[in-house]
């Protein structure tokens, strides 16, 4: 009982601690940066009547514990500041520029604006949060951004060109992520799959979804509409119960199948058909878009080092190689590189809704 004790806790803190390559995180850095930036420019138009107090100001009471900075002033032109200081902050994240600070800062908008008028929200918004949480906590910066260059003219680059100079990097590894434990970029993994698991349980507990006929009747429902559906569509209830069933078995599925380095490429795939189809059929806002690139987390590293390497390529020249980076990839060559992405088999996984 202790070996396996003992040999469940190592696999977790492979799977949550390992040094791995921050390329991934670096990539969502940039896609969410832009989403957050779009986010707030969308809002923009739509700061008076929505959250100043205009006519759609609708009012509604916080949970208990809640809190929204904007609620300190008495200024009507806080949301709009508020939401231009997004628009900031949100492209600064996107370059790179301070940003840790600048992802905390723009989450830390995100909560003040939706909660001055939580009525006009949606999950999507709710989600391009979460997400941004998650990736206040990841070393996001080191890649493709400005804190690298500027990291780099402060001279703290001086190690790593000596351990060039000692032949212990290459000009291979230098377009390659710096390695670090990845145990936010895992939350974030673990929050998307779970919470595909907690939308088909919840799915589960209705009648339509059993009955199959959940996705005919949304695309009736014409508010939701971005694109009617072809009228041919409706007709099909053998096609309509296949998908509505298809997508209990994707959502609950996601949870124990993204794990497998095998099965994972075909979860993706068949998630990025799920969330075009949706954004394409309904208006849910930056959602499905945000699904998208909250998958970025689930992009093998050596795939994100390629990505890294062709857009250096095309950016500039890139930095020498991290020394701890180079260890690591030693390192790597002695063991299986792909175990630690994998979720620990000796553990079960305990899902139990949030409270």
């Amino acid at each position: 009982m202790t070996q396996a004790r003992d040999a469940a806790t190592s696999a977790w803190d492979r799977f949550l601690f390992e040094p791995r390559s921050t390329s991934p995180a670096a990539l969502l850095r940039i896609g969410w940066g832009i989403l957050a930036t779009l986010w707030a420019l969308t809002l923009l138009p739509d700061v008076d009547p929505l959250l100043e107090g205009g006519a759609l100001g609708y009012e509604r009471p916080l949970p208990t514990g809640s809190w929204n900075l904007l609620e300190l002033t008495s200024w009507d032109g806080a949301p709009l500041a508020m939401c231009l200081l997004l628009v900031l902050v949100g492209i600064t994240t996107t370059v790179g520029y301070q940003t840790r600070l600048s992802t905390a800062v723009a989450v830390v908008c995100m909560v003040c604006l939706q909660r001055q008028n939580t009525t006009i929200i949606n999950s999507g918004d709710l989600m391009l949060r979460q997400v941004g949480i998650a990736l206040a906590l990841t070393p996001a910066g080191l890649l493709l951004s400005v804190d690298e260059i500027r990291q780099r003219r402060r001279g703290r680059a001086a190690d790593r060109g000596a351990a060039d100079r000692d032949g212990a990097a290459d000009s291979a590894e230098a377009d390659r992520g710096p390695l670090r434990a990845p145990w936010a970029l895992r939350l974030l993994q673990l929050e998307l799959a779970v919470g595909y698991f907690l939308s088909c349980w919840a799915k589960l507990r209705g009648s339509t979804w059993h009955e199959g006929t959940a996705l005919g009747l949304a695309l009736r429902i014409e508010d939701l509409q971005r694109f009617a559906a072809p009228e041919w569509l409706y007709d099909q209830e053998i096609l309509l119960n296949l998908l509505t069933w298809g997508t209990l078995l994707f959502e609950g599925a996601f949870l124990f199948a993204v794990w497998s380095r095998r099965l994972r490429p075909w979860v993706l795939w068949i998630g990025v058909a799920f969330h075009v189809g949706i954004d394409l059929l309904f208006d849910v806002g930056f959602f499905s878009l945000t699904m998208l690139v909250a998958y970025l987390a689930f992009l093998p590293p050596e795939t994100a080092d390629d990505v890294v390497a062709w857009l250096r390529r095309r950016l500039g020249p890139g930095p020498t190689a991290d020394p701890v980076t180079v260890a690591g990839r030693a390192a790597d060559k002695a063991q299986d590189p792909r175990a630690a992405d994998e979720l620990p088999a000796q553990v079960p996984l305990a899902v139990e809704p949030p409270q």
